[in-house]
């Protein structure tokens, strides 16, 4: 064995015995222990009856301190340093576990040498590749925070996340990089931007390929044992999301908040996925799902590397690609989304042999409903299981799981909550705690909700109220078994093949055009990707036509953004007497209209 992967071994070993010093000093905050130490003064006891919340059925787990993502991940890759990590669909680059290893310390100690202090901001501009776990784990090492950007998004909504962020460096392709250099010159902050290829470096820029062959030994990584850091306030990942309204915030999650809900999701059974050194069989997934998206990130970059899966990335989707990477890599668990079933339920060229080496197939991000569920389990012969589960970016992003042991008996449940998690369910005028089978907004508590909103107090104290729930904004019931079912959005956020798309975000940029006087924005049903955006405009100038709406919007928002559910003229926009724009009441119109 080289030199190298002894001296990893070692390392791995001594990492894991650090977390299990950890381990032994459990955290008292965990979720029972937040729950039996409050005093729900932020609740009318006559409302709030906590007999009604639902515990996890699990055991806890305990809410993990003092290390840091890196240093776990470390401790896990150490078991595996010749087995495949990533592979690229595409290309075919591969990425061992002890690649994964040499080229993040390297990454981290040439960031260190270049002057990055713990706290520093990373902005990533990337479609999925294999060198994006790379770069989790380098930047982590180097006590860096990473906010991940859609690389969809125009040079302006790019622009807007480098700058909301306080990023310090960039790092992309050379696709992105007139976007990316754009926001340098207006971003005085921004101090270096990294180029991820084979094509030489462009000018005023660094190479990633140089910088992962940077000599490590000796340098002082971070670690949350050390150095002051504080893994329950220190941030390791700063994606944004609309939340339950308004555009895109900044989610300050913290080290613990993620190694949690890690350890919440593979302790006791709960996911359907393995470990790789107590099966012995590798598990293949293919990582279509965006990396920068918490579902993606969290099923490949974090769970899917603790578990050493080996995962096949796609930079994008294209049906023939996505069909032959299934075929090619026969994936173990496939990870999907509303859309992405549809694609496969209504295809004559997904049989069962795409799916004979499938044990389980997994949805999210978006509610699936029954009938489409009960389409794929056709479609799959009912031999693999069908796990749907439900979480946000605010919760790290996992709350609820559909386990194997309900046999295909519970489809449309996302599950039920995760270890160390509550969930209750209120009612949306009263706030009053509701029982089994009622319907009202989801709420949650447990360590994997977020610290907060970054730089924004009111919109973290709008979202987690004083006793530490999450109002989720979704509508939701429960059965007597603690199975939990999403059956509408209370938030106004639309879901666009998962993707969020914030009303109020299209209806500024709107409200730009000269000719519009007014506009409200809603999500409609898409059988194809799940909602998509439509507009209620009022006329400033009677000249104005769609064509000229849809052609104004195309280049400043991303594409995923823009108003496939139509356009529609209007005198008047509804409004509340404080001015806010009721929604509802254009959702409840456009349903009687086209009733399903």
């Amino acid at each position: 064995m080289p030199r190298g992967l002894h001296r990893l071994l070692r390392v791995g070993n001594a990492t894991q015995r650090h977390v299990a010093l950890i381990n032994s000093r459990l955290y008292s905050a965990s979720a029972s222990a937040v729950a039996q130490q409050s005093d729900h003064s932020g609740f009318d006891s006559g409302k709030d009856d906590p007999k009604l919340w639902v515990k996890s059925p699990y055991p806890d787990v305990p809410r993990i301190v003092g290390v840091e993502m890196h240093e776990v991940l470390y401790s896990r890759i150490s078991k595996w340093p010749n087995s495949p990590a990533f592979e690229c669909g595409v290309t075919g680059k591969k990425l061992t576990f002890g690649d994964l290893y040499r080229h993040s310390r390297s990454l981290g100690a040439a960031l260190i040498q270049a002057g990055y202090k713990p706290g520093d901001t990373v902005g990533i501009v990337l479609p999925n590749m294999p060198e994006f776990s790379v770069l989790m784990l380098g930047c982590w090492s180097a006590g860096l925070i990473i906010s991940c950007i859609n690389p969809a998004y125009t040079g302006d909504e790019i622009k807007r996340q480098l700058k909301s962020s306080n990023a310090n460096c960039v790092i992309t392709i050379e696709h992105f990089l007139d976007s990316v250099r754009s926001a340098k010159a207006e971003n005085p902050g921004l101090r270096d931007i990294i180029v991820i290829g084979d094509d030489g470096t462009p000018e005023g820029c660094h190479s990633y390929n140089e910088m992962i062959k940077c000599d490590a030994s000796g340098v002082e990584f971070s670690s949350g044992s050390k150095n002051g850091r504080n893994t329950m306030e220190d941030i390791a990942l700063l994606p944004y999301s609309s939340g339950t309204t308004g555009p895109p915030k900044g989610v300050m999650l913290t080290h613990s908040n993620i190694v949690t809900n890690i350890h919440q999701f593979v302790a006791h059974g709960v996911g359907v996925t393995h470990n790789f050194d107590e099966t012995g069989s590798q598990e293949r997934l293919i990582g279509l799902l965006p990396f920068f998206h918490s579902y993606g990130s969290g099923a490949f970059l974090m769970s899917g590397v603790y578990q050493g899966s080996h995962t096949m990335s796609l930079p994008k989707f294209d049906p023939k690609t996505f069909l032959d990477a299934i075929r090619k890599h026969k994936p173990t668990c496939l990870q999907l989304v509303t859309p992405l079933i549809s694609l496969i339920v209504n295809s004559d060229e997904y049989t069962k042999h795409e799916f004979a080496h499938m044990h389980s197939v997994v949805g999210a991000a978006a509610p699936i409903g029954k009938v489409l569920i009960e389409r794929m389990l056709n479609k799959i012969e009912k031999y693999a299981f069908f796990g749907e589960g439900y979480g946000m970016t605010e919760l790290s992003p996992l709350s609820h799981f559909l386990n194997p042991s309900t046999r295909n008996t519970k489809a449309g449940s996302c599950g039920r909550c995760v270890p160390s998690t509550w969930s209750k369910v209120i009612d949306i005028k009263t706030g009053e705690t509701l029982g089994p089978n009622c319907r009202g907004e989801l709420l949650v508590k447990g360590p994997q909700v977020m610290k907060g909103y970054y730089n924004n107090e009111e919109a973290t104290r709008n979202t987690v109220d004083v006793d530490g729930w999450l109002h989720t904004g979704d509508i939701a019931y429960y059965d007597e078994e603690g199975f939990f079912y999403i059956v509408d959005r209370l938030k106004e956020l639309i879901k666009y093949k998962g993707l969020q798309v914030a009303p109020s975000e299209l209806e500024d940029v709107l409200r730009k055009h000269d000719k519009i006087q007014d506009v409200a924005v809603i999500g409609i049903p898409c059988v194809e990707s799940g909602e998509v955006p439509r507009a209620y405009i009022v006329k400033k100038d009677k000249s104005l036509t769609d064509e000229e709406v849809h052609n104004y919007l195309k280049p400043i928002v991303a594409s995923f953004k823009r108003l496939r559910g139509g356009i529609e003229f209007r005198e008047t926009i509804p409004k509340a007497p404080s001015g806010k724009i009721l929604r509802r009441e254009l959702v409840e119109e456009y349903r009687k209209q086209n009733p399903e």
